[in-house]
């Protein structure tokens, strides 16, 4: 027993994170094993068919993943989420290592991780979701670790920029800069908002005292020119297609030329609620609190040294320059642009570490014990305990909603349309659009029913395949056909092609003369309504109606398909017509 006291003393901290981490695995294995491929899955696993340096939507390193484990485990939905759970079990040590790494605190490194976990977006989404944020964060995670050691390396002399005196032995600290731009490098093959890493860096270097001087030196910028060689195929590809992709991107992130209101709403609130309240209030109030309590003082220390003052303030300083710049410029552009709840993610990996850091200073651990007399403290100690157990009975909230479907989110939804168009005025003004209809707006329903759906469409397939051959599937949407080809076994670009108003993968794949004159099946969804005679009318000889199908789950219904014959399809028109839409 003495024994297993004294090391569970040592390393009780190191006990939680294990045991949690292992048991919210198994959480991330059921619910990524249960659960239909969402759209945006599916769209990655259609990419790992064809295998490729680009794509257009964004970097290709998911589809990588994907076809890795479906290749080597084969189909299934946890073969394709595979890689996003291993990567968030990942994630949970990287953050309690990057974070004791800046502040030699375990009980710091703890919170921190707790707040990993326990906000919903990171402990529930894309911790089962295979979506390039899952490798975009592991990477990044891994890079802020990697340039952390690198400045902080000393050689036997204590010089932390030359190679060591030894000639014989191997130059760590290169060694340290290489593995931080081969990080980065994996981090821009996974997601385009990694281009967002190097000026929070750069903006760190610029303001710490510390370490300022290693831009005088070759280090940081073979670093860079390391993550770019390992971004070299992308540009690659993109220069073989005019940079499709990086233009694509650029104008959907900027699409908006004037500020729109409802949208900083939309995505403001998005981010209040999938970091869940209490905790994105504490993220607030420790930006201020460290900006107020430290930077003041850390402005009038000088370089050098190796002071514990000294050393959180870098710390913090660290933590705050790789996070708050691209919280801030994420909610810049929710101005101009809707912002989905993911897409800052990395700026909040970087700051669980100064949020771990002052909950443990406000809960008064260690030396900061004497503080726990004062009124004001207490009460911030119990705000962080709250807002951690708050945040796990959301994601536990949402976990009952996926399979139960407790909260009535249809009715919600219906009640505020009804009052936004009643009520133009006030804050019924700033209401942000809900797209779909009541019955489609319910995210979660884009879970289910996908498998069915594709049994049944299988079916109406090979029947009218019997008496219309030549014929293939035909949608408006991608979401669509990416479904169809994961639950039905089609081919892109063979027998399901994709005609729409908008740019997409499918028209850098599909080649429509070698259908002209075929026949199709039109499928459309509830969600994803059109009027095919007035967009395809033109370019079939005749348009059907054939009937529709309900997809129900426990009786709940989930998703509508809409299905028509169209016969003698001219290709050379849908061409000219495509190029003139775009």
């Amino acid at each position: 027993m003495g024994y297993f006291n004294k090391y569970y003393g040592k390393y009780r901290f190191e006990f939680y994170l294990i045991l949690l981490s292992v048991s919210a695995l198994f959480i991330h294995l059921h619910l990524a094993s249960t659960l239909n491929i969402g759209n945006d899955e599916a769209h990655y696993f259609v990419w790992s068919l064809k295998p490729a340096p680009g794509y257009l939507d964004d970097a290709p390193f998911t589809s990588y993943v994907i076809y890795f484990f479906t290749g080597l485990f084969g189909k299934s939905e946890l073969n394709v989420r595979m890689g996003a759970v291993i990567f968030s079990f990942l994630d949970g040590f990287l953050i309690y290592c990057l974070t004791y790494t800046l502040f030699r605190n375990k009980r710091a490194s703890f919170f921190a991780f707790m707040f990993f976990l326990s906000t919903v977006i990171f402990g529930t989404v894309l911790s089962v979701m295979m979506l390039p944020d899952a490798p975009l964060l592991f990477f990044y995670l891994c890079f802020l670790i990697a340039f952390h050691k690198s400045l902080g390396y000393k050689n036997k002399d204590g010089d932390r920029f030359k190679k060591w005196s030894n000639p014989d032995k191997p130059d760590k600290s290169l060694l340290l800069w290489i593995l931080t731009g081969v990080f980065l490098g994996f981090a821009f093959l996974s997601k385009y908002t990694a281009a967002l890493i190097p000026p929070s860096a750069l903006l760190y270097l610029l303001l710490s005292n510390k370490n300022r001087t290693v831009l005088k030196t070759f280090y940081p910028y073979l670093a860079l020119a390391i993550a770019l060689l390992v971004f070299l195929p992308v540009v690659y590809w993109n220069s073989k297609y005019n940079f499709i992709s990086f233009r694509f991107q650029l104008s959907h992130g900027f699409s908006h030329p004037k500020p729109v209101a409802s949208l900083f709403i939309d995505g403001l609130l998005g981010q209040f609620l999938v970091i869940t309240p209490f905790i994105y209030l504490f993220l607030i109030w420790t930006f201020g609190y460290s900006i107020k309590k430290f930077i003041p003082g850390w402005l009038n220390m000088k370089s050098g040294g190796g002071s514990g003052g000294l050393d959180i303030a870098e710390g913090i300083l660290y933590s705050v320059c790789l996070s708050l710049p691209v919280l801030v410029f994420f909610i810049v552009n929710g101005y101009f642009h809707r912002i989905l709840v993911h897409w800052p993610d990395i700026g909040y990996m970087a700051a669980f570490p100064v949020m771990g850091y002052v909950a443990d200073r406000i809960t008064g651990s260690g030396s900061h014990a004497k503080q726990r007399g004062t009124l004001i403290l207490k009460a911030a100690g119990s705000y962080v305990y709250f807002a951690i157990f708050f945040g796990f009975f959301l994601s536990f909230v949402l976990y009952n909603q996926i399979y139960y479907n407790l909260i009535p989110v249809r009715k919600i939804i219906r009640y505020i349309d009804k009052e936004k168009n009643i009520k133009k005025s006030w804050v019924f003004s700033l209401i942000p659009h809900i797209p779909g209809s009541p019955e489609t707006a319910d995210i979660i329903n884009d879970l289910f029913g996908w498998k069915r759906g594709a049994k049944y469409v299988g079916i109406v397939y090979k029947d009218y395949k019997a008496a219309y051959h030549p014929l293939f599937i035909l949608t408006h949407h991608y979401a669509i056909a990416d479904e169809l080809i994961y639950y039905g076994g089609y081919e892109p670009a063979v027998n399901i092609y994709n005609i729409s108003g908008f740019l997409n993968q499918y028209d850098l794949w599909q080649n429509l003369n070698k259908i002209n004159k075929e026949n199709a099946i039109f499928i459309m969804d509830n969600k994803y309504m059109i009027n095919p005679a007035r967009i395809y009318g033109g370019d079939f000889k005749s348009i059907q109606e054939i009937g529709r199908l309900d997809i129900y789950v426990k009786f709940r219904l989930i998703r509508v398909y809409y299905l028509y014959l169209m016969k003698d399809f001219d290709a050379k028109r849908a061409i000219t017509h495509i190029k003139k839409s775009m």
